[in-house]
């Protein structure tokens, strides 16, 4: 059900895509749950297939994970007709925010094959990346920085990891594959929620999708040895990049340590059910 800035932000949205020419002013706009940030709408048409609307909110980011419009609107322009996100529609900066407009795509959330997640996201890798993406640092150094910057007094030393980890590839990154991003239809996976896409190393799409927190907080359980070693394994058959698996591991500790710092962030903020999930992070690190 909408509150009230939901139900003034889906009639000032009406009017904006009506007067673009997007969508009709008879259309039905029903609100979506389910998302972390923003507000988005399943906008059904009587003569065409369903659209989804999303509006943008302010100063919603966070120290991983961006929330950029124009970023979505690259990605899914880039990937059109690729079979991994929905259609773009149509993007504009309104006077409530950014908002776009992109194809429905019907399907449940994922809810565990870790072997078609891996397929899913070394094809995004392969995919050329759209001018435009910011670049992803991801170094031993980088990723400490980052910890640090979050992390309330008193979280544990970082790891000891590799000083020279085998090198990254430059690849095109969604930056959130996590469960509640990604859905399961019937022609196949496809990801959701494109507002952090980057150009980098693709071990941190990996990282996210590995975290146990990130599974915990959308719903699923963390993934178990054999998961982990079965989706590690189903990415380098669909890749034939070694490389990436070897920096994975080697960087992991680092990765679970500043999620771990970043659910610290979030705890500190008031959402108390990161709290649980920094500790399995902590966990994650000392075991990888």
């Amino acid at each position: 059900m909408e509150n009230s800035l939901a139900g003034s932000r889906r009639r000032q949205l009406q009017r904006i895509w009506a007067d673009a020419g997007v969508v009709p002013e008879h259309a039905s706009w029903s609100l979506l749950t389910g998302g972390r940030t923003n507000l988005t709408w399943r906008v059904d048409l009587p003569d065409r297939p369903p659209l989804v609307c999303k509006l943008f909110l302010p100063n919603t980011a966070t120290p991983l994970f961006a929330n950029d419009g124009t970023r979505e609107a690259l990605a899914l322009r880039a990937l059109s007709g690729a079979e991994i996100a929905p259609d773009l529609v149509a993007f504009q900066d309104s006077t409530i925010g950014e908002t776009i407009i992109y194809q429905h795509i019907e399907g449940r959330v994922w809810s565990g094959d870790v072997t078609e997640v891996a397929r899913m996201m070394a094809r995004l890798h392969a995919h050329t990346p759209p001018d435009g993406l910011p670049e992803l640092t991801v170094t031993p150094a980088a990723l400490c920085a980052d910890g640090y910057g979050m992390a309330p007094s008193g979280l544990t030393a970082p790891p000891p990891v590799p000083d020279e980890p085998p090198n990254a590839r430059r690849v095109f990154l969604h930056g959130d594959i996590v469960p509640g991003n990604i859905l399961d239809t019937p022609h196949g996976l496809r990801l959701i929620d494109w507002q952090c896409p980057a150009l980098g190393d693709p071990s941190a799409d990996i990282a996210i999708f590995l975290s146990p927190a990130m599974q915990l907080l959308y719903g699923h359980r963390p993934l178990n040895r054999d998961e982990i070693a079965q989706f590690l394994s189903a990415y380098l058959h669909e890749s034939n990049d070694a490389q990436t698996i070897a920096r994975y591991r080697a960087l992991s500790p680092l990765y679970h340590w500043r999620m771990a710092a970043y659910c610290l962030w979030k705890a500190g903020r008031g959402d108390q059910d990161y709290a649980r999930a920094a500790d399995l992070e902590l966990a994650a690190s000392e075991q990888a």
